[in-house]
């Protein structure tokens, strides 16, 4: 999947969260975005992902406007896309293996096969031996490979990472780093930060400052 976003704007209230911001994503792409807290990364990744609708400007999936898209079509291409979010957003109540094989159940993936794919992603995470616990039980680290595989188990073209670094200590922050670089080799990767990581370089850098792209 192809992304753009084109004059994309984004306004609450009296807050633009995002002014005027243009973006091409073709497939493959690496990108760091950095900035304070409020100048926007979040609302910049909920709109590549489908979860916020600009107030102007245009989002594009592979070339179509994501606004003409009916709600069965955006669920569907948002098969293509993976978020990891800020705040894990696990559900504690439930066990690793059933958090990560919620979004396959979602998409109507058959109980067997999700249970398999979820399986299999954990194993490539590191996680196999935590399939039976619940999240509340994990260090920060654990649960953050957790919010990776629930994020990649669709096989996504599109993974989103949200401040995925917060919590965490340097040992573990390139730990989580190098699973991103590995899991989305071949993927477009957004990675959303307030600075960049002293323990992760990606090949492209842009800070956003109060909903605008800072000029070079």
């Amino acid at each position: 999947m192809n992304v753009s976003l084109d004059e994309v704007s984004v306004v609450h209230g009296a807050v633009r969260a995002l002014d005027g911001v243009s973006l091409q994503l073709p497939l493959g792409t690496q990108l760091l975005v950095w900035g304070a807290a409020g100048g926007g990364k979040t609302t910049l990744l909920k709109v590549i992902a489908g979860l916020v609708t600009p107030s102007s400007g245009q989002s594009r999936w592979d070339g179509r406007e994501v606004a003409t898209f009916t709600r069965g079509e955006r669920r569907a291409e948002q098969a293509h896309l993976g978020m990891i979010f800020q705040s894990d957003a696990l559900f504690d109540s439930r066990t690793v293996l059933d958090n990560v094989t919620f979004p396959l159940v979602r998409r109507g993936v058959g109980e067997r096969e999700a249970r398999e794919r979820a399986l299999a992603t954990l194993e490539r995470v590191g996680l196999s031996h935590a399939v039976d616990k619940t999240p509340e039980t994990l260090s920060g680290g654990m649960r953050k490979r957790v919010g990776v595989a629930r994020a990649i188990v669709a096989g996504p073209d599109v993974l989103l990472a949200d401040d995925p670094f917060a919590g965490l200590d340097p040992v573990t922050e390139r730990a989580v780093g190098d699973l991103l670089l590995e899991v989305s080799r071949g993927r477009t990767l957004v990675i959303a930060v307030p600075e960049p990581p002293r323990t992760l370089a990606l090949p492209r850098q842009l800070e956003l400052d109060r909903g605008r792209f800072a000029q070079p």
